[in-house]
């Protein structure tokens, strides 16, 4: 299973969003892809997302995604995530950042969506950064800003799996 983008991981959840008439913003955008990697980590056995999530004050954020979304401060998201949305030049932004997922791929996506998409922002990142979770252990040890290793996400989620019968949904 290849390892994705976290902005096309990113852009399946706007597009599960605008589906049921939602809307996202850039704090939920971090959160969501987090979560589901998190799961996949567990469930799957496999990584969901080749970039590495960073311990912020918020929880855990992917700083590429996070200048990709910058624009929009802490408001929705109103298009899709492209190539360049980094750049000061909006009217240059490259295509739609896409990838191809599998079927259990997508499977986790939809069972995260249903299980976190009642979350606003804030509860998002509560969840993310609860103690003893991949995100404060990684700030105690090494400090804000630090990478957030998988081995930690994978033994949180599946210590989740386990108390929550294997199911992404939050307990």
């Amino acid at each position: 299973m290849p390892n994705h983008r976290v902005e096309a991981i990113a852009n399946e959840f706007l597009k599960l969003a605008r589906a049921q008439g939602a809307s996202l913003t850039n704090m939920q955008l971090q959160k969501l892809p987090y979560i589901a990697h998190g799961w996949s980590l567990a469930l799957i056995g496999e990584p969901l997302i080749a970039d590495v999530p960073q311990a912020w004050q918020y929880g855990p954020v992917y700083p590429g995604l996070h200048r990709k979304l910058r624009r929009y401060g802490a408001g929705q998201v109103t298009d899709l995530i492209h190539e360049n949305d980094d750049l000061p030049l909006p009217d240059k932004t490259g295509p739609v950042i896409t990838t191809a997922l599998s079927q259990p791929e997508r499977e986790l996506l939809a069972a995260v969506w249903a299980g976190y998409s009642k979350y606003d922002a804030f509860q998002l990142s509560a969840l993310t950064h609860v103690p003893d979770s991949p995100w404060s252990i990684t700030t105690q040890q090494d400090g804000p800003s630090a990478p957030i290793p998988n081995d930690l996400i994978k033994a949180h989620y599946l210590h989740l799996a386990k108390t929550q019968r294997v199911s992404p949904a939050p307990g």
